[in-house]
């Protein structure tokens, strides 16, 4: 709806007597973000365990102290460093992945039962059905497997290793069985709306089902950071500790020291695994199959052919700067921005807005915002904006060196993903590189296809189009029957498909 009010009535719009939505210059990205406007009190409610942490945090001063205790295990170079753990337990992590990959779809030796029943996803096809849809010609290799809790377990493995150690972290890409926790996450996620702004009536509006979950995830976090209590890991004196023995250090314990890791595992998790499954979704679309196959030459350029199944490309570094590669993450990462919704400020300073040649001073106390979902849909700065098109990040052959590097500062100045400013997402580092290695992997070894069984896969006459854009919106759904329906984007501060499900079959490279 902003966005439409945005389209409708131009670059500021009024949604409330206290609150406003700017949108396409620059210049008010930089100053609500980069120049530190404070946050409103509609992240105050994102505290857990009845204690505050870094993202609910409003006061500027009082989120820069926190950031700065954790903000040296999240640096690149801790991330990429050999002397850390980070980057084995990626490597290892990516490496189940594609195992997962390679047993459960690309020889169908532990096909996707569990999530081709979708008891716990009551929006999955599958659902009330006892999975009897699920690979009716009864093929023996190459089923297909549910990416979105796949990539949600992985992301899962990752960020809950990170924060209390790979002793005590998570291990679902082994265990599917108990990715049950990742649906119930799910569905506490999507009450935040009620959680931010109308938090007393969470209760009434979440209902018995929702209050449940929430249960059984605190007490899933209690349990693991009992066990990480308990199993301290070992560091030497150069090694970064986990986030729980670092924020212990700084006197955070107990459920002071959790309302952080909680808030780290639930946002680390999910974001990730929504970018990660709408990307493999893009690169499987049949018109967008030539995408796959750059992205599979670009590896392979790179790398040579794997060997053996058991092979995983391990340097960080030369994943990180594979071009075609960072280009497809860019631009999902602004087509399939995971946090599409406002994010709120307030003005705390003299701030003046222009309406076409006025200029209108904002009074000190008003909600301002820019909308992700909005700003990466600048026209003038991504032509054809609502479409996937990875070249955008790339030099064209009309352009010179100079010229490109003018146009990708604009573009990146354009772009908020992980937000803006001191506020920007702390894992950030963690998340891209864990996305690089993923795709890379997958990729290096595989490729990949919608699954027939699971929808109408939409196929074209015109190979010289671009795909159909896909919106947001539930009202976008149709009939709910082919792909392009069943990957609309969920409307929500946090976006997600609308099914809460993915299947893709994976083939290996010849």
């Amino acid at each position: 709806m902003v966005r439409e009010l945005h389209m409708k009535h131009g670059d500021v719009v009024i949604l409330s007597p206290t609150e406003i939505s700017v949108n396409g210059d620059h210049k008010y990205l930089h100053d609500i973000y980069s120049r530190n406007f404070p946050k409103t009190n509609f992240y105050a409610q994102f505290g857990n365990h009845g204690k505050p942490n870094m993202f609910a945090s409003t006061s500027n001063d009082i989120h820069l102290k926190y950031k700065k205790m954790l903000m040296g295990n999240y640096s690149k170079s801790s991330v990429f460093s050999k002397k850390n753990s980070t980057r084995a337990n990626l490597i290892v992590k990516v490496g189940n992945l594609v195992d997962q990959v390679y047993r459960s779809s690309v020889t169908g030796q532990e096909p996707d039962y569990i999530n081709a029943k979708s008891e716990d996803n009551i929006h999955g096809k599958g659902h009330g059905t006892d999975g009897k849809w699920f690979n009716p010609a009864n093929k023996k290799t190459n089923l297909g497997i549910e990416v979105y809790s796949l990539f949600g377990s992985l992301a899962m493995d990752v960020v809950s290793a990170f924060e209390v150690g790979r002793e005590n972290g998570t291990d679902l890409l082994k265990h599917p069985e108990k990715r049950h926790i990742l649906v119930d996450h799910r569905s506490v996620a999507g009450m935040g709306f009620w959680t931010s702004l109308m938090p007393k009536f969470w209760n009434l509006a979440a209902g018995e089902s929702i209050r449940k979950a929430l249960e059984k995830i605190e007490k899933w976090q209690l349990g693991i950071y009992g066990a990480a209590e308990e199993n301290v890991p070992k560091f030497n004196k150069d090694q970064n500790m986990t986030s729980l023995e670092t924020l212990k250090s700084h006197g955070f314990k107990g459920a002071s020291a959790y309302s952080f890791l909680s808030d780290n595992i639930f946002a680390g998790h999910e974001t990730t695994a929504i970018q990660l499954t709408y990307l493999t979704y893009e690169l499987s679309r049949t018109l967008n199959l030539p995408l796959q196959q750059a992205l599979i030459e670009e590896i392979v350029g790179t790398f040579g052919k794997p060997t053996s199944r058991q092979d995983v490309i391990d340097d960080l570094d030369v994943v990180d700067k594979l071009p075609y590669l960072s280009a497809l993450l860019d631009e999902n990462s602004r087509v399939h921005t995971s946090i599409p919704g406002a994010e709120p400020r307030v003005v705390d300073r003299k701030y003046e807005v222009k309406l076409d040649n006025t200029t209108v001073t904002i009074p000190k106390g008003t909600q301002i915002s820019c909308q992700p979902y909005s700003i990466h849909r600048q026209q003038d700065v991504f032509p054809k904006p609502d479409n996937f098109i990875p070249e955008r990040w790339l030099k064209y052959d009309s352009e010179s060196p100079e010229e490109f590097q003018e146009r990708i500062k604009r573009q990146q100045n354009f772009m908020m993903p992980f937000g803006k400013g001191i506020r920007m997402c702390l894992g950030m580092n963690v998340a891209v590189i864990e996305m690089k290695l993923a795709i890379a992997n997958l990729y290096w070894h595989f490729n990949s296809r919608i699954c027939k069984d699971w929808c109408d896969v939409v196929e074209y006459d015109d190979q010289e189009k671009l795909p159909n854009v896909i919106p947001m919106g539930e009202h976008y759904m149709g009939k709910n029957q082919s792909d392009e329906e069943k990957m609309v984007m969920f409307d929500s501060y946090t976006t997600r498909p609308v099914n809460d499900e993915c299947w893709l079959e994976w083939y290996e490279n010849k």
